[in-house]
This record gives C-alpha cells, structure tokens and sequence, in this order.
C-alpha cells in the first residue's frame, strides 16, 4: 500500500472514528465494539460485530456493495462515517450492530426478491447507552420466512445476507408469524442501530 493511499485511508477514519485509530506500529484493527445495548423491551442485547470485503462504491448515493461468506449484499454508509472518496474494492468494514425487536411482518409482493431498505431515525430511547457515533435507522428486510420460535421469541429468516433472527415482542407480530408457512416471502420491519468501522487492508 502506497504512502498517500495510508494517509487517505486514515483521514477516513479519523473523521468518525477517531478514537478507533491504532497505535503507530500496531496492526491495523477496528475498535472493540461495546458488549451489550440496552434495546427498549428486551434489555441488554450483546452486539453482532461481523467484517464484510468491500466490491463496489457508489459515491452519489453512498452505496456500498459488499461480500461475506460468498453472499453479496448492498449497504448503505451513513454521513457519520465520512468521505468514501479513499474507499477502495477489496477494502474492509466492520460493521457492528443491535437491532430492536421486530416491529411489523407483511406479505411480500409476488415476485419479491431479498432486499433490504434503510431510512435513517432518531433514537427515541430505543437504545440506552449507545456508544458514540453510532446510527439508528429503520429496516425494512424482503426475506424467506423460515420459522418462529414461540418459546424463545425469535423469527428466522432467509434475507439478502443470508440466514438471521430477530426477536419478537409484540403480540400482534406474533399472531402474524403465526400464520405464516415456511418459504412464504415476508417484509420484516424493525429498527436497528450500527456503526461502521473501516479496518485498512493488511
């Protein structure tokens, strides 16, 4: 890696996440993200910290195509992780991340395809002791539903990342999970709040 391509990559991070920035000579690496949020009706919620490879950047719409696992999905980077002019292919994120409890299930339309939909919001006090720099948004996931555990309050699903669960609280959604079949293509609505971090290539 060239010497302007390190120093644009750490004036990246050093908008948002200045606290995150290693020591001179240390290993490049994101911050540890906080163990646990405090979500609104469940109590404390360990946070799910994963790294995706970064595949194409769309600078007007701040659109980012990444991959895990072998699965490709779009993201969307919020103003508070600054410029993605230095945000390269091949680069990495870390994407740290708690999601409230599902708030709505609909049917998806026919011909539905996983997808995944962001708007941004404000934290309500859906989250306590939310780290710094953090942002909280509505989701809207098109997803294959798979099952809804009753005892342990979760619905899982097949979205555009792949395999996940949320939890649900409310008894309406679960008289809604309840009528649903295997494979039936849902719009699951919930709020979440993340953070990007990203982790220079080695």
């Amino acid at each position: 890696m060239s010497v302007s391509r390190r120093t644009l990559l750490a004036t990246l991070v050093a908008g948002p996440l200045a606290a995150a920035l290693p020591l001179a000579g240390a290993p490049a690496q994101a911050r540890t993200a906080a163990q646990t949020v405090d979500v609104r009706g469940l109590g404390g919620v360990a946070v799910d910290s994963f790294n995706v490879r970064v595949l194409s950047v769309d600078l007007p719409t701040r659109t980012v195509q990444v991959e895990r696992r072998g699965r490709q999905w779009r993201v969307t980077l919020p103003e508070e992780f600054g410029s993605l002019n230095a945000l390269r292919p091949r680069d990495r994120l870390q994407i740290n991340r708690v999601e409230s409890a599902l708030v709505s299930v609909d049917p998806a339309q026919r011909g539905a395809r996983p997808d995944a939909v962001f708007s941004t919001a404000r934290n309500d006090g859906m989250f306590g002791n939310l780290p710094a720099r953090w942002v909280v948004r509505n989701v809207t996931v098109t997803a294959r539903f798979t099952s809804f555990d009753a005892a342990r309050g979760t619905v899982s699903y097949e979205g555009p990342e792949g395999a996940r669960t949320v939890r649900v609280a409310d008894p309406a959604v679960v008289t809604a999970l309840q009528k649903l079949k295997k494979g039936d293509m849902v719009r699951l609505s919930f709020t979440e709040a993340t953070e990007f971090v990203l982790t220079p290539r080695n």
